[in-house]
């Protein structure tokens, strides 16, 4: 993991981190990771059910007001590239539980097309076992923007559980959907089958 982690964060801003998920704020079993929704949709989301995003875990490292925070530190890109190392730290060390929810757009547009997404290119892949094997046992889905749906939780992770959406709300999301622009990367092999970000050298 530190190999990988080595391209994102400095080993204090790793350390910080590290101190921050396993302090006495941590419940496991209850992250949240999202994808392809508004961040506050996602927040408002967690908090309701007691759980916590990458944001509640953060703490004050993600305050921006607060003088553990370094965003005024580290400009756009750096501050982006630290990010996407607390998000892989953030996966890490869900792994060290037995489940995590991920909230997405309801199918069949859960997923951006690109595949490059951070939760696609960094947290899903070191959940599923791409950094030493070491995974989750289940990972589960809900659509919360999806009126009478929020509530909805179904596995797509190891087995895809997807059937269980449709049969109660049917596969009525047709059309289109305009997805974010996302920039291509390259990728490492992990473990697992499993494809990782490799980030652009500093």
């Amino acid at each position: 993991m530190d190999d990988y982690i080595s391209h994102f964060l400095t080993s204090e801003e790793k350390n910080t981190i590290t101190r921050q998920f396993q302090g006495d704020s941590w419940r496991p079993n209850r992250q949240v990771l999202w994808t392809g929704i508004p961040k506050a949709h996602a927040q408002r989301w967690a908090e309701k059910h007691g759980m916590q995003t990458l944001t509640t875990a953060m703490g004050p490292l993600m305050a921006k007001e607060n003088g553990h925070c370094l965003f005024s530190q580290k400009g756009t890109k750096g501050w982006s590239r630290y990010i996407k190392g607390a998000s892989a730290l953030f996966a890490w060390h869900i792994c060290g539980g037995e489940e995590v929810t991920v909230l997405t757009p309801p199918p069949p547009f859960r997923f951006h097309p690109s595949g490059f997404t951070s939760y696609q290119v960094i947290e899903e892949p070191i959940l599923k076992g791409g950094i030493n094997n070491k995974h989750v046992s289940i990972i589960m889905l809900v659509h919360p923007d999806v009126k009478g749906a929020e509530d909805f939780r179904y596995q797509i992770w190891p087995v895809d559980k997807t059937s269980s959406w449709i049969a109660k709300f049917g596969s009525t999301y047709s059309g289109t959907r305009c997805w974010r622009e996302v920039k291509m990367a390259p990728l490492v092999h992990g473990a697992n089958g499993q494809n990782l970000l490799l980030p652009s050298p500093v």
